[in-house]
């Protein structure tokens, strides 16, 4: 009743599909070493878009003169070898900006691949240079997890005891780990900002399935009434007389990173 929820919303995947390092690990840093820490922190004003990343772009670009190419996609990255020390080097990058069109950067010091599994896929299919390395093809043929990440806004409060909350054993998640978080209780005074300036009218909350490819298929109205008709009322009564005024519903496929058994030497 424990082990497998908990692995569900901290691994994304039950039990018999994962790595057993990566489990130890997870159990012991959550169930031994910090069973009364609370690692939940939403933020408080605004988003993570214009509140972290777009100051940390101007600092960047302002203070050490960074060019911040904001919704280009990475395609192809060359390779050659290098005459002095017969070792490979980066020697081309090729991009797609957000207006379809594409250019090659060819003055290259060095790449950082900070990617997830579908990215490094992409990337390194579109690179034969890199395919041939084994590092690379291994990486890039590592397994994503099915996730659906759900906002609902209510016409009424809804209290709970905690803000945090995980969802175990209901045969409406179809395999799935599922978390529901109140939202209107972590930013408090600036609930506002939850409903685009204007007044608040009720809870916000934001809802996530993991290893949720049963649900993928589901429409968005299917999974809210999911949500308001079967699981949070199953958590909590209050939420069966509350209305949804709005809801969103992103379906993100294969998209965060799967420890499977084995993936560590990829």
């Amino acid at each position: 009743d424990f082990i497998r929820p908990t692995l569900l919303v901290g691994l994304f995947k039950p039990p018999e599909e994962l790595s057993a390092l990566v489990v130890m690990e997870l159990l012991y840093y959550y169930a031994l070493a910090h069973q009364d820490s609370f690692d939940v922190r939403w933020i408080k004003n605004g988003t993570v878009s214009d509140s972290l990343i777009a100051p940390m772009a101007n600092y960047l670009q302002t203070d050490y003169r960074l060019n911040v190419l904001g919704g280009c996609r990475v395609g192809k990255i060359g390779l050659e070898t290098d005459n002095e020390t017969n070792k490979l080097r980066i020697s081309t990058v090729e991009y797609t900006s957000n207006n379809g069109e594409t250019t090659v950067v060819d003055d290259v010091d060095g790449v950082v691949l900070a990617l997830g599994c579908k990215g490094m896929e992409a990337v390194v299919r579109s690179s034969p240079d890199l395919a041939r390395l084994p590092v690379f093809s291994r990486a890039a043929s590592l397994k994503g997890i099915d996730v659906i990440s759900v906002r609902i806004w209510l016409d009424r409060i809804v209290p709970t005891r905690t803000p945090a909350n995980v969802f175990s054993r209901f045969e409406e998640l179809r395999g799935a780990g599922g978390t529901f978080f109140m939202l209107d209780q972590f930013q408090g005074e600036d609930n506002r900002d939850l409903w685009g300036g204007e007044e608040p009218q009720g809870s916000v909350l934001a809802c996530d399935f993991y290893n949720a490819g049963a649900l993928l298929s589901l429409s968005d109205d299917d999974i809210v009434r999911i949500l308001m008709k079967e699981l949070l009322p199953s958590a909590v009564p209050k939420f069966a007389d509350a209305e949804v005024v709005d809801s969103w519903v992103g379906k993100y496929a294969g998209s965060v990173s799967w420890f499977s058994a084995g993936s560590y030497d990829k």
